[in-house]
């Protein structure tokens, strides 16, 4: 609601009512002609210019000169009719003339009244109703309503102070509020601080902006002073030296996602496309596998890509065995997430951990003064006839306590993931092979038999294969193969369950079961205006399963065998499931959980003084079947203890089956923990926000960071179900790794302001060094950074950095102290497809080997953009980064079967194969074993561009109207394995062996918002990926096609139409239907599901979100 003050006159006011006079002038010709006449008028104050026309055209005019002293005329000169000069010289006075009887009145033109628009809120988009805002100038006053919502009507066109204050806050000066000629205009949501203690409060002072994306989205976050307990790292923002990007959460929670991980997979762009995180992966060869490793960087290493979260290190999942580990993003819970700044360069200086590759900050809503409770829930699902939800349901409670001294929050997030299955999506029936040559093992629903020797398989007939019927429970004969000669089964295997890990099953999971439970608390303590405390706390558990395991194998049934109705030595291929273990035997439970202790100090001249601590430890607990031994199982077959010739989808295997032949991590029914990981991290920071310089003010940052980390020892024992050893234990060691840094970083202007010419605003320089300190010269380095803004008066701005880096191997956490493998037990076998076979597919043994001579690898990255920023009313804001980055002594972890096999050539000692047997048609023989490890190539050269465009219109339809759009391009990425050798485009010409990095990748997007409406769209572009030589023949191409895909949203406020205007509750609801077009992904032969996902499995899906507020 507005109310006027009242309008006191102003000693101006009187004193301009006080000369106030009109001068008539008349003119000395016979009247008011259309004859041209001779003008020369120079710009001059208008009521000047208007004496001279009326000596020049003898004309009378009627105007007030007090009015008029302060508008500056436009010239005249030439022969014009008087009319049209006097039209001209008033034009952009804001006065006009109007003809009446003989003479001209000169009056101000009326200028269209407009409304402002704005809202109040807290730093985490709380509304804070019945804040008083204030608009000096015009003495009104506004107070917020139950949205935070201010209006004031009928306000002239013009710039304004608004200053907004309440209780228990900094009042709020927003400057340079410009008020446009429309029916209204949005302000940006305006940001109140807390404030701690009794003492007269400072204003906090800000520039005011309008709102691009209307009232629905916050808009961008303002951050306010520092607070303990929060972001470490300095306020970074798009238009930085460094060329950061901001998301903020209108974008997310616009985007409808469950986790945070999704998010960040669909918006960075320079990521590995191909790459799905750990809960959509079809990768069976970890059940407990963790860790955003789809996030790298720019096709950098996974440990090169730092992940943080308030400017601490987010701490990885480790376990025995696992080479270096992305953190798991989703250990954030999404609610609590206000913006990620995200920076994809080289960034060694200003953060510990070799960020080589970028940073992903991960920044956390403030505490909040008010008690305010927000409850939010999200479901999403397929809307193709089937079912595979995922949903969120998010509690957030946050409350003050001492007159603002404590403020607290409680939040509890539950997390549930349902893949979808082969059953539901097809995609491996539809790509699977229908002609398996007769000799060949085939795997599929119902056993596979073959003749192991000459001759035929039935006495009437030549055929030499035939399969088991659906539903024989083996004891039938030869009559239950009936009709079935020459028949072999191609139908997927269809296990008794609903989740079962047969790569040619119709229960295939397209991703794994995930059940999430995540509890966060924070305190935040003022004790005082110079001191503060905070605490948080985190834990997190995470529930893991991809239904039954599916075993196979080919066993030989003897003719001599009383199973065996041929007569004949024949073949079966199979598979079988361990039913009575049940389908979600095997389990993984992740359990996290985090403590923050915080200190700030504010100390004479104002800086600030951090000091930090944060402890995580994680455990991994693990029940499965880890093998089993195919020897054994051969042995229950020659028994007659096992019979092969069943319809396995119906009967379940004999006792023996789970006694003999299954291998359990720990034993039958067992949890074992695979991982018992912690880590104390550190942090030390001196920083002024405002230090004045010679040059203007500063921003300077000094600090010191620690980190240990410690993963205790795991020894693996593998028994049978009967309690037996299956092997010797395997042993592992873990170790400690410590790390100490010191670095230093100065924001600051390189000239005054007074001594820039009047085309450039500012020249600002970001210098930056981190001094690694190590027990090892090796490992010692120093990185510096150096970077330079120059921003030019017209709206353009250009920047650039360079920095360097020496990065030493990141070791391994644990060693294996012993093979652990037994001659003739089972061993870990993985599915290979082998290119010099001619993509023969068979089971290999992979073991992990470290490499003792990994040297340190060094690196150079240079940037340079440029920003062209403008307007107001019609908001555009454009950029253009480049980044270049070279590498010698490059290390490349070789961590799985492909990028070995792609890499033979060069490292033959990493693949062990068997002679060619006798007429095999082949030129090399079949892999025995292959060895992961990391090596040291020669050096990488890659060099990608990013652009971003963005435009907004505040007055259309009396909402705001929004384009944007993000591309990058990798120019390129070479790979060099040794000196002198010919450089490998991975881009255009890859080997196989890098990630999956596309040429081109776009975002775009659009909308339209007003005060309680939103709606728009979002979209995805991927563009076709060159494939290496050995895929070509699978492919039927080179490339892997493009792929678009297009996302609708809406939102509303319901609460503006559901509740009463006084109400204190508010209710907000999204609606979102990703890839609406419902494209389908494109064709890769190279895989069996034969597509190339670039996002959900199950394709077109929507998203219902619905937050309370209380």
């Amino acid at each position: 609601m507005v109310s006027p003050v009242p309008n006191y006159p102003s000693p101006a006011g009187l004193h301009r009512r006080a000369i106030w006079c009109w001068l008539v002038l008349l003119a000395l010709g016979s009247g008011l002609g259309a004859t041209p006449l001779p003008f020369n008028i120079p710009a001059q104050s208008a009521d000047r210019a208007l004496a001279d026309f009326t000596q020049q055209s003898k004309s009378r005019l009627l105007y007030n000169p007090n009015e008029l002293q302060d508008a500056e005329s436009t010239a005249v000169f030439g022969e014009l009719e008087p009319a049209d000069a006097l039209t001209r010289l008033l034009r952009d006075t804001g006065f006009g003339a109007r003809l009446r009887d003989d003479h001209f009145i000169i009056t101000r033109i009326p200028r269209p009244l407009s409304a402002l628009v704005g809202r109040i809120a807290t730093a985490n988009s709380e509304p804070l109703v019945g804040t008083r805002v204030i608009i000096p100038e015009l003495r009104r006053v506004a107070v917020t309503n139950r949205h935070g919502e201010f209006r004031f009507d009928d306000i002239n066109p013009g710039s304004y102070l608004v200053i907004a204050s309440r209780d228990g806050f900094h009042p709020l000066h927003i400057n340079d509020v410009n008020v446009t000629a429309n029916d209204r205009t949005y302000l940006r949501t305006a940001i109140l601080l807390p404030a701690g203690g009794t003492t007269q409060l400072e204003p906090v002072i800000v520039e005011g902006r309008l709102n691009r994306r209307g009232p629905l989205d916050p808009g961008p976050t303002i951050w306010g002073p520092r607070q303990a307990g929060g972001n470490l790292d300095l306020n970074r923002t798009a238009n930085d030296v460094l060329p950061f990007i901001i998301y903020d959460r209108d974008r997310i929670t616009r985007s409808g996602v469950v986790n945070l991980n999704e998010f960040l997979r669909r918006e960075l762009l320079d990521t590995d496309a191909t790459s799905l995180p750990p809960e959509q992966s079809l990768n069976n060869s970890s059940h407990f596998s963790t860790g955003s490793s789809n996030l790298s960087l720019r096709g950098f290493a996974t440990d090169e890509t730092v992940v943080l979260v308030n400017g601490r290190r987010l701490p990885e999942v480790l376990t025995a065995g696992s080479g270096p580990q992305a953190p798991d993003v989703n250990f954030i819970p999404l609610s609590l997430v206000q913006q990620v700044q995200v920076l994809p360069a080289s960034a060694s200086a200003l953060y510990s951990g070799n960020a080589v590759g970028g940073v992903i900050n991960i920044l956390l809503r403030p505490d909040n003064l008010q008690t305010v409770t927000e409850v939010t829930a999200t479901y999403t699902d397929a809307t193709e006839g089937y079912s595979a939800p995922n949903s969120s349901m998010s509690l957030l409670h946050s409350q003050s306590l001492l007159d603002g001294k404590i403020s607290l929050r409680l939040n509890a997030n539950f997390v549930e993931t349902t893949p979808a299955t082969e059953s539901e999506l097809k995609f491996v029936r539809d790509n699977a092979t229908t002609s398996v040559p007769d000799k060949d093992e085939l795997y599929r629903a119902t056993p596979n038999v073959r003749l192991n020797g000459a001759g035929s398989l039935f006495p009437d007939s030549s055929t030499r294969v035939t399969s088991v019927a659906p539903g024989a429970d083996g004891t039938g004969g030869l009559a239950a193969f009936a009709d079935r000669a020459g028949h072999r089964n191609y139908d997927l295997y269809d296990s008794p369950g609903t989740l079962a890990s047969a790569n040619n099953g119709v229960d295939l999971p397209y991703g794994r079961h995930e059940s999430r439970e995540l509890f966060f608390a924070s305190a935040l303590y003022k004790a005082s205006d110079w001191f503060e405390l905070a605490f948080d706390a985190a834990y997190s558990s995470t529930v893991i399963n991809r239904g039954f395991d599916v075993f196979r194998a080919d066993l030989f049934l003897a003719r001599d065998n009383p199973l065996n109705p041929f007569d004949r030595n024949v073949n079966v291929s199979l598979f079988d499931t361990p039913v009575e273990l049940g389908q979600d035997y095997n389990e993984a439970i992740l359990d996290f959980y985090s403590l923050v202790g915080s200190a700030l100090m504010t100390l004479p001249w104002d800086f600030k003084m951090a000091i930090d601590l944060q402890y995580a430890h994680s455990a991994t607990r693990y029940r499965g079947v880890e093998d089993w031994n195919r020897g054994r199982w051969q042995d229950l077959v020659d028994r007659g203890d096992y019979n092969p010739l069943r319809d396995t989808q119906v009967f379940g295997p004999p006792q023996a089956y789970y006694d003999e032949v299954l291998i359990y991590a720990g034993g039958r029914g067992q949890f074992v923990t695979v991982g018992d990981y912690e880590t104390l991290d550190g942090a030390f920071r001196l920083t002024h926000d405002a230090l004045h310089l010679p040059t203007g003010n500063s921003v300077f940052n000094i600090g010191a960071d620690y980190r240990i980390a410690t993963l205790k020892d795991y020894e693996g024992n593998f028994r049978y179900g009967d309690g037996t050893l299956a092997r010797p234990p395997e042993r592992w060691q873990g170790r400690t790794l410590e790390r100490v840094s010191v670095f230093t970083e100065l924001q600051a202007p390189l000239f005054p302001r007074s001594r820039l010419p009047s085309w450039i605003n500012a020249i600002e320089t970001d210098l930056a060094t981190r001094f690694v300190i190590a027990d090892t010269s090796a490992e010692t380095n120093i990185a510096p950074t150096l970077g330079l803004k120059m921003a030019l008066a017209n709206g353009v701005t250009v920047r650039g950095s360079f920095t360097t880096s020496n990065r030493f191997p990141t070791p391994l956490m644990s060693q294996q102290l012993g093979n652990g493998i037994s001659t003739g037990g089972g061993v870990n076998l993985q599915t290979i497809k082998d290119p010099r076979r001619n993509d023969e597919e068979y089971d290999i043994e992979v073991r992990s080997r470290t490499n003792p001579d990994l040297q340190s690898e060094s690196s150079i990255t240079q940037t340079v953009g440029i920003i062209f920023e403008t307007g107001e009313r019609n908001r555009i804001r454009a950029s253009l980064d480049f980044f270049d980055t070279q590498k010698t002594n490059e290390i490349v972890g070789l961590n799985d079967s492909v990028a070995v096999l792609n890499l033979e050539e060069y490292f033959p000692e990493l693949v062990q194969r068997a002679p060619r047997a006798p007429g095999d048609p082949f030129a090399a023989g079949r892999v025995d074993k292959l060895f992961t490890t990391a090596r040291n190539l020669a050096g990488r050269h890659s060099q990608n561009w990013m652009a971003t465009f963005d435009f907004a219109r505040s007055d259309v339809f009396g909402g705001t109207f929004d384009l944007r759009s993000r591309v990058v391009y990798f120019e390129r990425f070479d790979r060099e394995i040794y000196p002198d050798d010919p450089k490998i485009d991975e881009i255009r010409d890859p080997s196989g062996s890098a990630a999956g990095l596309l040429e081109y990748r776009a975002t775009f997007g659009g909308g339209w918002s007003n005060a309680h409406f939103a709606m728009g769209l979002d979209g995805q572009y991927f563009h076709s990926r060159r494939l290496p030589e050995t895929e070509w023949a699978e492919q039927g191409a080179r490339t892997i096609d493009p792929y678009w895909q297009t996302d609708f949203y809406t939102q509303a406020d319901l609460g503006h139409w559901l509740l009463p205007a006084d109400s204190r509750y508010g209710l907000k609801g999204q609606l979102r239907i990703n890839n609406v077009f419902k494209n389908s992904y494109p064709y890769y032969g190279y895989v069996a599901t034969g597509v190339q996902p670039y996002g959900d499995w199950r394709g077109r899906t929507f998203s219902l979100s619905i937050t309370a507020e209380f």
